[in-house]
């Protein structure tokens, strides 16, 4: 009987064991937290695209060139001894100065050159007393008397290049004018050959002159705006290099423009200022227009970048007239229109 009761004891305790077995076996991990679902990681929107834009618009378009310059006179010289140096002994007029033509300006020590002209012409008196004794005593063919000339024709021309030497040691005006330069040489002091020491203007007329590379794209009667102190005169060429005659001496490419129209001050006080020249080369109204640094070009073809609905797009526009800031659209593009600066 306590045999019996203990093999059923012992059943009873297999069977809960069983169960327990398969219940732990069915549920898993069900003693353990659930594992949680992996989750993506939260999407970041992309940063919007911005574009800085200029509408294209309608306006004047200018292509023009500019120079510098200054007010000089049409007549205008520049005196010098020439090729001869030598101390300066007389200086008579300062700058401002009125004068004449024929009036002596300035000279050079010419002591020793005066005395060897004196020498030359007490040469050529003796040589004429020569030649009038020869043709008295064998008449004028004869070989005495022909040799008497030739002393006097050399005498001649010796005394004439003298002279001419001591004409050179002095500078005269060659016009009725004004002194408008002097040099800072006093008397006393060495000047060089070909050193200015004066020059004499006619101040009646003045015109602007330029030069520099961009002078060659000004032709002969072009018509040119003249700035001078923020005032706009208009001009015209009425010089370039290829038409200046013999007497204007200046070096290297050159333009002279003439005004139209008074100016403010008198022309001896305009000499030297300086001015500036503008040649219109095209100009264009009511032209679309738009910032040149919006303008693409490839292969001969230009393009620019528009704005359509917040959407980049680009489109092929013909040009027409360009300046260093702006290009004329001709076709392409409307106003109004964004285009995006690069």
């Amino acid at each position: 009987m306590e045999k019996r009761y203990r093999k059923n004891i012992f059943e009873k305790i297999c069977v809960i064991l069983t169960a327990g077995a398969l219940a732990a076996g069915m549920t898993g991990c069900a003693l353990f937290p659930d594992e949680e679902e992996t989750l993506a990681p939260p999407l970041k929107a992309p940063a919007a695209v911005t574009y800085t834009t200029v509408k294209a618009e309608l306006g004047e378009i200018v292509d023009s060139v500019s120079v510098n310059g200054t007010f000089v006179a049409t007549q205008s010289y520049d005196l010098s001894f020439g090729t001869r140096s030598g101390y300066l002994s007389e200086l008579d007029v300062k700058s401002g100065d009125k004068v004449t033509a024929g009036q002596v300006l300035a000279r050079l020590d010419s002591e020793e050159l005066e005395l060897q002209v004196k020498q030359q012409e007490l040469a050529l008196e003796r040589a004429q007393i020569a030649y009038r004794m020869a043709k008295k005593a064998g008449g004028a063919s004869s070989d005495s008397a022909q040799l008497a000339w030739i002393d006097v024709e050399s005498a001649q021309l010796t005394l004439d290049e003298s002279k001419k030497e001591l004409e050179n040691l002095t500078i005269t005006s060659p016009i009725d004018g004004v002194v408008s330069y002097i040099t800072t040489t006093t008397v006393g002091e060495y000047v060089k050959g070909r050193q200015t020491v004066v020059r004499v203007v006619n101040p009646d007329e003045i015109q602007v002159q330029c030069t520099g590379d961009d002078v060659g794209e000004f032709q002969l009667g072009s018509d040119v705006i003249i700035t001078y102190e923020k005032v706009e005169y208009p001009g015209r060429i009425a010089m370039t290099t290829l038409s200046k005659p013999a007497d204007v001496e200046v070096d290297g490419a050159f333009i002279r423009a003439e005004i139209d129209g008074t100016l403010p001050k008198d022309n001896l006080e305009l000499l030297g200022r300086t001015v500036s020249v503008k040649l219109i080369r095209q100009k264009k109204t009511d032209a679309v227009i738009v910032p040149r640094n919006t303008v693409s070009s490839y292969s001969g073809e230009s393009y620019v970048l528009v704005l359509e609905d917040g959407v980049k797009k680009e489109r092929p526009v013909e040009t027409g007239i360009k300046t260093t800031s702006y290009v004329e659209i001709v076709e392409g593009l409307s106003p109004g229109e964004e285009v995006i600066i690069k």
